[in-house]
């Protein structure tokens, strides 16, 4: 009796472990779901860069954010109406993220250009060849420090008068790589990414940027770079090079070289340098615009321009050795920032038979960082254009505003 009864107890002992085991396995493959369920939820982030979602293993990333620049203007005018008034300066949105981890996208669109609704900034980018990154779109070409960092944190309201010469956005492709202390660009382009429709076929271009920071540190930085850029031109066979006076509002251009016919090719040379010490910064470039033509004698353009500025708040301009650029200030106190700047910039665009002026603008700015999100800005400009496009010495002075959200 009393071995039946054990034999019983072992029967039923055994009956448990196998029990045991399935549910064990049943709570294995659980704990496994929920695992993976937790492994794909995604964060959300709403902050000062705008709204941001990212998988939780970090291969998939959206980011959608945006600009807003309002400009107000009072043109002292000489012989030239300029036209006082208000204007939308810049109006973006943009969508861009990672897929798989190693691709990047971005789609910016531009409310605010001339009054029309388009395209700005679009491309597909794979960074799996670190520290080589891949970008295939509408960007900008590399070329120039001031064209190269973002509207939201050049330190004025307008880039300066050396600007005609970038040659910004085009449809290419490029490649970008860096180091701890220097980055180098390329890449091969087209046109832009207008829509018009004619019958003129596409010129194309090749630019190299190379910059390298021998002193970098939170506080200090020692910058040169070299940018280049050869450019065929369209069927045309013409170019020209204009820009107005630094400011936004008007559409009036001082100098202006007009269409200038029987091109082959453009070279640009453009060399520039900036150093950080603490609150105080100084940036200048110099670029050689080249036009061969065919048939007449060739071209040649300058431009330049030297800058400083002083944090009264003692904050220092942040610097982003993967592009050789500067990024947004983030103020060190509660009342913000508050940055004084001094420019001066000169612009020929008169040489041989090509009479398109020169000008020299002399720029005290004046902006308040309330926060990372928000800058108002004040530029006072004395213009001297002697002679203008016209031939006609003129120097008007402008007063202009600006109220920038960045989100």
């Amino acid at each position: 009796m009393l071995k039946q009864q054990q034999q019983d107890i072992e029967e039923l002992r055994k009956l448990l472990l196998e029990q045991q085991d399935v549910i064990n396995q049943r709570l294995g493959k659980t704990e496994h779901k929920v695992k993976k369920l937790a492994k794909s939820k995604s964060k959300v982030r709403i902050g000062r860069n705008g709204l941001r979602i990212q998988s939780k293993d970090g291969d998939y990333a959206f980011r959608a954010g945006g600009r807003f620049h309002a400009d107000f203007a009072h043109y002292n005018d000489d012989v030239t109406p300029m036209g006082s008034g208000a204007r939308l300066r810049r109006a973006r949105m943009y969508f861009k993220g990672r897929v798989l981890h190693d691709w990047r996208y971005k789609a910016e669109i531009e409310f605010a250009e001339n009054g029309r609704v388009g395209p700005r900034g679009v491309w597909l980018g794979y960074d799996g060849w670190k520290p080589v990154a891949l970008k295939l779109g509408n960007f900008q070409e590399p070329f120039s420090l001031e064209e190269m960092t973002g509207s939201n944190t050049i330190t004025f309201m307008e880039r300066s008068l050396v600007n005609a010469f970038a040659p910004s956005y085009h449809v290419g492709f490029g490649a970008r790589g860096h180091g701890d202390f220097w980055s180098l660009s390329g890449g091969l382009f087209g046109q832009d990414i207008s829509n018009k429709k004619d019958s003129i076929d596409d010129g194309w271009g090749a630019a190299v940027r190379a910059t390298i920071a021998p002193i970098l540190s939170e506080n200090k930085l020692l910058h040169v770079g070299f940018s280049s850029e050869y450019r065929q031109t369209n069927s045309a066979n013409k170019v020209r090079f204009r820009t107005r006076p630094e400011s936004g509002v008007t559409n009036s251009r001082l100098v202006d070289t007009r269409s200038i016919q029987d091109v082959d090719n453009t070279w640009l040379f453009g060399g520039e340098m900036a150093a950080v010490y603490g609150p105080f910064s100084l940036q200048g470039e110099y670029i050689h615009n080249r036009v061969m033509r065919k048939q007449s004698a060739n071209l040649d353009f300058f431009g330049a321009y030297v800058q400083g500025s002083w944090f009264l708040t003692g904050e220092s301009r942040p610097y982003n050795v993967k592009n050789g650029t500067f990024k947004l200030i983030d103020p060190l106190h509660d009342y913000g920032a508050w940055q004084l700047g001094l420019r001066y910039s000169w612009l020929d665009l008169t040489d041989r038979d090509i009479t398109g002026g020169r000008e020299k603008n002399f720029t005290i700015g004046l902006n308040w960082y309330v926060n990372y999100n928000v800058r108002f800005m004040m530029n006072y400009i004395f213009v001297d254009a002697r002679p203008n496009r016209n031939g006609i010495d003129e120097t008007p002075n402008i007063f202009q505003m600006r109220g920038q959200l960045v989100f």
